[in-house]
């Protein structure tokens, strides 16, 4: 699940000309007031916060010039087509992008994006589990949210996660969901460990392939989808993601998960079961 490509705001302006007229018999009318302009349309500024994060995905989202020098492959036959990978100092930004074959409402979109990442395992056979944490308000950038925990089957180890996710909608119509590393500072101590009790159990709980792989805990995560209209459907999607294994998490999971071909593999599987999973809500509806 995986992407990034410039996003303009529009900026409307209305302008009358002053007319003035001139009569001997009385004196010239006030020049008519000024049209103001439109206000630009608000454009959504992302807040995380890991400062890296923040920074790294509001360059993506706002500035073309961002990409130069990534990797481009481009498709013609897929739901996606096109799929970027930027080398940084701490691993790879990827993206991937389309429109998914067919047209898709804008909040069918958003809402399997935001509220039903949690069957994402019926489709993409990556994904071992994914769990509902909790939901709310965050107090540091306003933001609803909605926190997950991820299972995650690598094929030579298992990776896990917990994650949460904002959303926002701009004045132009898009619609940017945005994600960062959760851990037991974003809440309370009684949350972080109801939190946990949820994690342990469903770890737990998961099928292994073999009992010796090892389960990793994923270093740093970011990224975003990006939900907009599309350029021949309905709904264009972009996502966005940088995941990074710690130090101590061994030289596999380090080197593997920086392999272009293991990260672009990753992003069309997830993109594929997004598209699924929008397939059966828009079916319902």
């Amino acid at each position: 699940m995986i992407r990034a490509f410039a996003l303009f705001a529009f900026l409307a302006r209305a302008q009358d000309p002053a007319a003035v007229a001139e009569t001997t018999a009385a004196p010239a009318p006030a020049p008519a007031a000024p049209v103001a302009a439109a206000p630009t349309p608000q454009r959504v500024q992302l807040q995380t916060r890991n400062r890296e994060a923040e920074k790294v995905l509001n360059a993506a989202l706002t500035d073309a010039a961002y990409w130069n020098g990534a990797s481009k492959s481009s498709y013609t036959d897929k739901w996606w087509d096109e799929v970027r990978l930027k080398q940084l100092s701490t691993g790879y930004l990827a993206m991937i992008t389309g429109e998914g074959g067919q047209d898709f409402d804008h909040d069918v979109v958003v809402e399997v994006v935001y509220s039903q990442q949690t069957r994402i395992p019926q489709h993409a056979d990556g994904a071992k589990a994914v769990v509902q944490l909790g939901t709310g308000v965050d107090p540091v950038n306003g933001m609803p949210y909605v926190d997950t925990f991820f299972y995650l089957d690598f094929e030579v180890f298992y990776g896990v996660y917990s994650q949460r996710m904002y959303r926002e909608t701009d004045a132009t119509g898009r619609t940017v969901l945005w994600y960062e590393k959760l851990d037991e500072k974003f809440v309370d101590p009684a949350t972080w460990a109801q939190y946990q009790q949820k994690i342990e159990a469903t770890k737990g709980a998961v099928d292994r392939r073999w009992v010796l792989g090892s389960v990793i805990e994923v270093g740093d995560i970011c990224g975003m989808f990006i939900v907009e209209p599309g350029r021949a459907r309905k709904s264009r999607v972009t996502f966005i993601t940088k995941i990074v294994f710690g130090a101590d998490s061994g030289w596999i999971a380090k080197t593997g998960s920086q392999l272009p071909v293991v990260i672009k593999a990753g992003l069309k599987s997830g993109f594929r079961g997004c598209v699924e999973l929008a397939q059966d809500e828009q079916r319902r509806r």
